[in-house]
């Protein structure tokens, strides 16, 4: 028998075997693998996130340029729409030609069967049966849907080199650009590349791949696709390619691996992890995240400017904005390439949590708020050891020795005075402060120590701006993002979902929290972060200068600020010839985003809650309200902590004489608040600059 008889007859036995097969459930077929796409809020890209055989996004077949449709056709199928799923000729052809060479050297599948061999068979044995199986596949194709169809689903599956599955895909890889924009040598050499992608590969090959092309350009012109003259000047064009592009492109790594943590913990992208992570790596989602490009930028140069020179520290830094929790910038590391470890995570970017010092006070001073404590209330601010219920006992020292006599909490966290705040703790109980912390967005489990009041409880910097942003959205926590909107594959979208919990702090505490940390930037230990508007913050500093911090707010963003080394508790004593504290690089560094991620945004200052912050005069010994024959001090008071009953008068008799007449009991509001203030000066603490 002759080769070209034996092609016939394997040809008709391919036909006749697949016709004896049980029908096929076409829609058993194995969902297509698409690429994630990730963008910044302003669509700027950030990174496509594929497994290796998932770089591929879909295109309609109408905006698929006639040209490049027709190349494929001439390259693959030029009887594409002649056939009904199969061509003979095709495979007797192939069949005598591998007969002849004792090998398979030479396929005769249609496009439908490339489609269904892409769609169907996970690397399918070369046997007869497989290709009957193939063959049925594509008959009961071609009978569901149109021809137009088949060629859209093969276009977008077919393998077309270096990792690209789908025209829109390989455009992209080999041009940089849209299908749409593609020229016709352009769309011959993507043609051309179908046949052997590794054979043919432009870049590694490219004599072979202009030679593949100028062949699929001579099919066209055969075809009558294009012209003679069209073709001679289609084959004189270089290949035109783009630079080799990175095998993963990412921008912001440290923040698009934040992303990628959200979505995975997000059950409404799926039900269980796997699915999570099979929607996020071959799901075809598009996620528009919170980050803002030129906030990013302001943060980087913030931390380069600074922090610039071999052996340096690094630094951790996440900018919120308060109203909505959206991340909008995020500095994980001064190098992704030398670490891929997300400092600003902490354990949930790879690495540990870390002590925020004095940072943490803001927090303690809210729980005594919460708990019914004045912040004009004083404590004993001298050095101190403490014996704890278990029988152990806790030391606590000033910064450089300071402190001593009555402080009121509120002039102890301007000048971050430990000794006041190491009673406080004792006095509102660690378990109350580490449930304030919680609420107010601190994610890491606090033990429940006493020292949790001097911050030194490991914390991450994430959680310290959210915690701030509590303070600055007026006690309202938000649950931070760093997403915007995923949107499925199917068209679907989901917003964030974050939790919104009102009133975690009092807004009239807010208000006398941020009064105090405002006086941190203007006369405490954040002199340094002082950006001519309104704004609040605090330093924190370890006792071995090991972790430096600054965080702040205004009332439209919030940026929390960590310099440290990631490796161990390294004490900073000579950075630049300086000792490291929260007042020095953290608060400077602060400052620098600060003023860069606001310019342009007028100043506005912090609301005053009228209706919950008032001024009063209070007896000390009785804890009441002044009358005209008691002493009255002026405090600034929740509304709803107000006294209702004025001191006791004299007992008739007695020889007391009764005060002189003072302002009316009744309170008044918090716009006297600075007259009060300056009448009755407070002490001014030691300086501490490492608080």
């Amino acid at each position: 028998m002759t080769a070209r008889w034996a092609g016939v007859v394997i040809a008709a036995l391919l036909l006749g075997s697949s016709c004896s097969l049980a029908p096929v459930d076409l829609e058993a077929k194995k969902a297509l693998a698409l690429r994630t796409t990730i963008t910044a809020s302003d669509g700027t890209r950030l990174a496509r996130i594929y497994k290796p055989s998932a770089n591929r996004s879909l295109i309609p077949i109408h905006r698929v340029p006639k040209h490049l449709k027709d190349a494929v056709l001439a390259a693959e199928d030029a009887r594409f729409f002649d056939h009904s799923g199969y061509d003979l000729r095709s495979i007797a052809r192939a069949a005598v030609v591998n007969l002849s060479e004792g090998r398979v050297v030479e396929g005769g599948s249609t496009i439908t069967q490339q489609y269904v061999k892409n769609t169907y068979f996970r690397r399918p044995a070369k046997t007869l049966e497989r290709k009957a199986r193939e063959l049925r596949l594509a008959i009961e194709l071609e009978h569901r849907y149109s021809k137009r169809e088949i060629l859209g689903l093969y276009l977008n599956t077919v393998y077309m080199g270096e990792g690209a599955y789908g025209i829109k895909a390989a455009a992209e890889t080999y041009f940089r650009a849209p299908v749409d924009t593609l020229t016709l040598p352009q769309a011959a050499l993507l043609a051309a590349v179908i046949k052997a992608p590794a054979v043919y590969d432009p870049r590694d090959h490219p004599a072979r791949a202009r030679t593949r092309r100028n062949y699929v350009i001579d099919r066209m012109v055969t075809l009558e696709m294009i012209t003679k003259k069209v073709g001679k000047r289609a084959k004189a064009s270089p290949l035109g390619l783009s630079r080799r592009p990175p095998k993963l492109s990412v921008e912001q790594p440290y923040f698009v691996e934040a992303v990628k943590r959200e979505v995975l913990d997000d059950e409404r992208i799926g039900a269980t992890s796997s699915e999570r992570a099979n929607a996020l790596y071959r799901g075809g989602l598009q996620i528009r995240t919170t980050l803002k490009p030129r906030f990013q930028n302001a943060a980087e140069d913030a931390v380069r400017e600074l922090l610039d020179r071999p052996g340096d520290p690094e630094a951790a830094l996440v900018a919120i904005e308060p109203l909505t929790g959206r991340v909008v910038a995020m500095v994980g590391g001064r190098s992704w390439a030398r670490s891929q470890v997300n400092l600003a995570l902490g354990q949930a970017g790879g690495g540990s949590g870390r002590q925020p010092g004095s940072a943490m006070k803001p927090i303690v001073a809210a729980a005594a708020l919460e708990s019914g404590i004045s912040i004009d209330d004083e404590y004993e601010s001298s050095p101190a050891t403490f014996r704890l219920p278990d029988g152990s006992t806790w030391s606590v020292n000033n910064a450089e020795g300071g402190g001593s006599g009555l402080l009121s909490i509120y002039d102890a966290l301007v000048g971050s005075v430990n000794g006041v705040f190491a009673r406080l703790s004792l006095d509102v109980g660690p378990d109350v402060i580490a449930t304030q912390a919680e609420v107010m967005g601190v994610t890491a489990r606090l033990p429940i120590y006493p020292s949790i009041g001097l911050g030194a409880s490991e914390v991450s910097v994430l959680d310290m701006a959210t915690a701030y942003a509590t303070l600055a959205n007026g006690g309202t926590y938000v649950e931070p993002t760093t997403i915007e909107e995923v949107r499925t594959a199917a068209g679907d979208i989901i917003g964030p979902d974050q939790e919104t919990v009102p009133g975690v702090v009092a807004r009239g505490n807010v208000f006398l929290l941020t009064k105090a940390m405002q006086e941190v930037i203007g006369r405490g230990t954040g002199r340094a972060a002082f950006i001519g508007r309104p704004a609040a913050g605090k330093t924190g500093t370890t006792d071995d200068h090991a972790d430096a911090w600054f965080v702040g707010f205004t009332p439209d963003l919030v940026a929390a600020v960590w310099v440290g080394y990631p490796h161990g508790r390294i004490p900073m004593r000579n950075v630049h010839g300086m000792t490291v504290s929260g007042g020095t690089f953290p608060a400077m560094i602060w400052r620098n985003f600060m003023l860069r991620a606001l310019s342009g945004t007028p100043p506005r200052d912090f609301n005053l809650p009228n209706d919950e912050v008032v001024t009063v005069r209070i007896d000390p010994e009785s804890g009441l309200l002044a009358g005209r024959w008691c002493t009255g001090e002026r405090r600034r008071l929740i509304r709803q902590f107000v006294p209702r009953s004025t001191c006791p008068p004299p007992i008739p008799g007695s020889n007391e004489n009764p005060s002189p007449p003072t302002a009316s009991p009744s309170p008044t509001n918090t716009k006297d608040d600075k007259k009060s203030k300056n009448e009755t000066p407070r002490p001014e603490p030691e300086p501490t600059p490492s608080g």
